[in-house]
């Protein structure tokens, strides 16, 4: 498949590096709050991430909690990151917005900000390399779908792991989701009750990071943050793809305290819509219209599959 880029959109920056094949640095935010044991796990797959010439990765371990202790817990296993300590409300929303303020401060091109209770692939870097070879002055990209580890069935390929084999593995390969319509129209959360968030935001630009997630609302500030960027996206303020290239990250639903947990979606959903629909119009809310990226994963559904088990 050839690929054109616009280059006229580039800035003088962004043409020398991909003319000259610079490496594109990216500040790798590995968040965290609580669960040590999710922490390691993380930065253990952190550390197994095959390199890729056209990457620079430079990963920080952000504590992000009103917890002392944790905070102390993190410093005494010796992680080979550096680590800082952001100010915390108790919500994620402002954990989130420290790694954006990080990031605008840095002089990397790309921040990736990764939830302390998930983790990567190894070709977490060669997978993103590919989105950037391609697209390299896109502003944000979000996934879709994502692979998880669940305490239920969740669709694509579903296998059995955990200790006990008591959680599902769901992964995707080559098929597509089952999406009923794509192109602008009325987004599925308008009139859903509990609505689920559309994609996961794995990349951004500094020029999509200057904007900001809500620091109020506990649960379902993902979602908001998304149409946020949807409406720049539709103003042409920023340019926002998803990506069918599963082969990224993978979430873990497992957890019984986890913020969302904490805070029912139930409580904050019609909060979480009146700020949705400060920035769009109903009929113009679904995040469908949106480019989607396809490219050929680099592990199989089979070999995701053998990941996840040897490693949740």
């Amino acid at each position: 498949m050839t690929i054109l880029i616009c280059h006229l959109s580039l800035t003088k920056k962004q043409k020398a590096k991909y003319f000259n094949m610079e490496k594109y640095k990216i500040l790798l935010c590995l968040l965290t709050h609580h669960k040590i044991d999710k922490l390691k796990r993380l930065i253990k797959s952190v550390k197994q991430i095959q390199e890729d010439s056209l990457i620079e990765l430079e990963p920080i371990i952000i504590v992000n909690t009103l917890n002392d202790n944790y905070y102390q817990e993190v410093l005494n296993e010796g992680f080979p990151f550096k680590i800082i300590r952001t100010k915390s409300n108790g919500k994620p929303g402002m954990g989130k917005n420290s790694c954006r303020e990080l990031f605008l401060k840095s002089d990397a091109d790309f921040l990736s900000q990764v939830d302390g209770d998930d983790w990567l692939y190894p070709t977490w870097a060669k997978s993103i390399s590919q989105h950037i070879y391609q697209y390299p002055n896109l502003d944000v990209l979000g996934l879709l779908p994502v692979d998880l580890v669940s305490n239920n069935e969740r669709g694509g390929h579903m296998f059995s792991c955990g200790f006990n084999n008591q959680y599902y593995g769901c992964v995707w390969g080559i098929s597509l989701v089952n999406r009923p319509s794509h192109g602008a129209g009325e987004g599925h959360w308008v009139n859903h009750q509990q609505p689920q968030s559309f994609d996961r935001i794995v990349l951004q630009s500094k020029l999509s990071a200057i904007y900001k997630m809500s620091e109020d609302i506990p649960n379902g500030e993902d979602h908001l943050y998304s149409i946020k960027l949807l409406s720049l996206h539709q103003k042409r303020k920023i340019r926002y793809f998803t990506t069918m290239s599963s082969d990224l990250y993978i979430h873990d639903c497992t957890l019984d305290d986890n913020i969302q947990k904490i805070f029912s979606q139930t409580d904050y959903v019609e909060e979480m819509k009146k700020e949705m629909f400060k920035h769009v119009l109903p009929w113009r809310s679904s995040q469908e219209e949106l480019p989607v990226i396809f490219n050929e994963l680099l592990l199989s559904q089979e070999a995701k599959a053998i990941y996840i088990k040897e490693t949740f």
